[in-house]
């Protein structure tokens, strides 16, 4: 995955719709969120991406609380490998019911649905 370039294809799909993007987002509590997508200030959609295929589902479940500590509602993992363990998987079972936000594993080839993927929520 090249990170620079995906970095500034979703800066380009949030340009222009009161977004501020802004790249290793530092948390309240010190934990780093790749890309941050802030509208109105306000936490919208943070974005990690994940390059290996190890624990992917602990990376995952951590992305997301990661998330939800900061008050994002929505979280995009970019990843570029199949999804065989992760669909279906208990982590999203319990980041739905424990966790207030919404998860999104995204290829990197499907960067460009990203608005349409989080408007439809």
């Amino acid at each position: 995955m090249k990170i620079k370039k995906l970095e500034k294809e979703i800066s380009e799909i949030f340009t222009g719709l009161e977004s501020e993007i802004k790249t290793e987002f530092t948390t309240d509590d010190n934990s780093r969120i790749d890309l941050a997508i802030l509208q109105d200030g306000n936490p919208f959609l943070a974005v990690e991406f994940e390059g290996s295929y190890k624990w992917m589902r602990s990376r995952v479940l951590y992305d997301a609380v990661k998330a939800d500590r900061e008050g994002f509602p929505y979280l995009a993992v970019v990843y570029p490998f199949k999804q065989r363990g992760l669909k279906n998987c208990w982590i999203f079972d319990f980041i739905g019911a424990d966790l207030n936000v919404h998860v999104k594993i995204i290829h990197p080839d499907d960067i460009s649905d990203l608005r349409r993927i989080f408007n439809e929520e």
